[in-house]
């Protein structure tokens, strides 16, 4: 009996022993992660942090689903309403931001935000969701900066012969940073109908189909912020996501009014139109996205009211890279154009989405996005890394720099209510362009449109 139980003894212990043997060798199962995006430069730098990221992290799999700008929004909200949860991390604009906001997770205390490294106006417009009970819902981080803003150029607008004879005439220099609008109309006079030294001003896209809605309040945002009665307390963006294309104030109703079908709205306008006077003609169907700095890049403008996204060609352009400067528009502010990566609320691996976008905004990896896409990063400190490498020119750095300068004070932003992209911009581009391409800048004609458009956006708003 005593050798009949060492015997069971042993078997169990080898038993034991080569069950806790498979436990260890058992191979941990690889846990995937897909990021849906669109197609854009910045999927290099992200394909490259997801190499890096999975080189430090065994077992990790980081699966890029790029689609076009058209029909990404439409698969990710099909599959995110049909409470899926195929796609980890999910990519949206700012004005698309809100659509998302109830299939996505809320980041506060799964992501650690430095809000000395990050620009707040960047957060703004698109990160966080103001829920009805009065708290802010983080939503979105951005990775990049991108804004809508003034390049121009700098080697004509320091031109100290022409300067000399500008500020005899006017009183101020021609070169950035100006202080109002009528500066920048000014100096478009100067140098196109008086000197003939270029043949268009600082070109300003009036397209119906889209762009008129981030023009009009980069304009406006000059009259918003110096009209109290209007902004009320909020002069730097408004109310969370009605942004200044609303009063600063909620109404009787709980809900704020338009903001531009008053006497600040109706100069904006005019001023608008004036101009794009200094447009290539016909204006408001010549320039789009795609055009805007075409003529900047071939010489025959002094600079462009444009997104930093699509500076591409102006950045990598031998003859004129370097003569390009950035700056805020006319009274020190931007508007912000910033896309974010959110996490699916029904992802399966919401700890391992946080830990990666925590990654892709640490500064060394968000510097690189500037290396591998040419896009311009969203951390201070990211930015510091490339300024500190003289490997790049000097005037590629003053752009960087001058570019996060505009992000910082991105402000002047279209609301990105659910309703906008369907609703609010087309109430709002189809009168302003029939007044954009008409004969007249009249204050009676401008105030007309743009009591429509409020009119539509009251009707909408509710």
């Amino acid at each position: 009996m005593a050798v009949a139980l060492i015997v069971v003894v042993v078997i169990v212990v080898a038993a034991l022993g080569i069950y806790g043997y498979t436990l260890l060798t058992k191979p941990t199962p690889t846990v995937t992660l897909n990021v849906i995006t669109f197609t854009d430069p910045s999927n290099a730098w992200l394909q490259s942090a997801a190499n890096s990221f999975e080189a430090t992290h065994k077992n990790v799999k980081i699966n890029i689903i790029a689609q076009g700008f058209s029909s990404y929004t439409t698969t990710e909200l099909t599959s995110l309403k049909a409470q899926s949860s195929t796609y980890d991390i999910i990519t949206f604009t700012s004005t698309s931001a809100l659509g998302f906001a109830p299939y996505v997770t809320n980041l506060q205390g799964l992501i650690n935000l430095n809000a000395s490294d990050i620009p707040a106006p960047q957060l703004n417009f698109g990160g966080y969701y103001a829920e009805p009970n009065g708290t802010n819902e983080l939503i979105g981080i951005p990775y990049d900066s991108s804004t809508f803003t003034i390049f121009y150029n700098s080697t004509l607008l320091h031109d100290p012969t022409l300067n000399a004879a500008f500020q005899r005439e006017y009183g101020f220099s021609m070169a950035p940073p100006w202080s109002n609008w009528q500066q920048v109309l000014d100096v478009d006079n100067f140098l196109v109908t008086q000197t003939h030294t270029v043949k268009y001003g600082i070109v300003v896209d009036g397209s119906e189909s889209h762009d008129i809605i981030d023009t009009y309040p980069a304009i406006f945002g000059y009259y918003y912020q110096n009209d109290p009665s209007i902004s009320d307390g909020h002069p730097q963006g408004g109310l969370l996501n009605w942004n200044i294309m609303f009063n600063g104030f909620a109404g009787s109703n709980g809900i704020p009014a338009p903001s531009f079908n008053g006497t600040s709205g109706v100069q904006a306008l005019q001023m608008m139109y004036n101009l794009m006077q200094y447009d290539p003609q016909p204006a408001g169907t010549v320039v789009n996205y795609g055009t805007v700095y075409a003529p900047l890049l071939s010489g025959q403008a002094i600079g462009a009211l444009m997104f930093t996204a699509d500076a591409t060609a102006l950045l990598t352009s031998r003859n004129v890279s370097s003569q390009i400067g950035v700056t805020t528009l006319p009274g020190g502010y931007a508007e912000t154009g910033t896309d974010f990566y959110a996490i699916n609320q029904y992802s399966n691996n919401k700890a391992l989405a946080a830990e990666f976008i925590q990654y892709l905004i640490s500064p060394s990896v968000n510097a690189k996005i500037y290396y591998q896409a040419g896009e311009f990063p969203i951390s201070k400190a990211a930015v510091a890394l490339l300024e500190a490498n003289s490997s790049i020119p000097q005037s590629a750095r003053n752009v960087i720099q001058e570019v996060f300068n505009t992000a910082s004070v991105g402000w002047a932003n279209p609301p990105n209510l659910p309703i906008t992209s369907s609703t609010l911009i087309p109430a709002f581009n189809v009168p302003i362009y029939g007044f954009l391409t008409g004969n007249t800048n009249s204050t009676s004609a401008a105030q007309t449109v743009l009591n429509t458009a409020a009119a539509a956006w009251i009707k909408a708003v509710g």
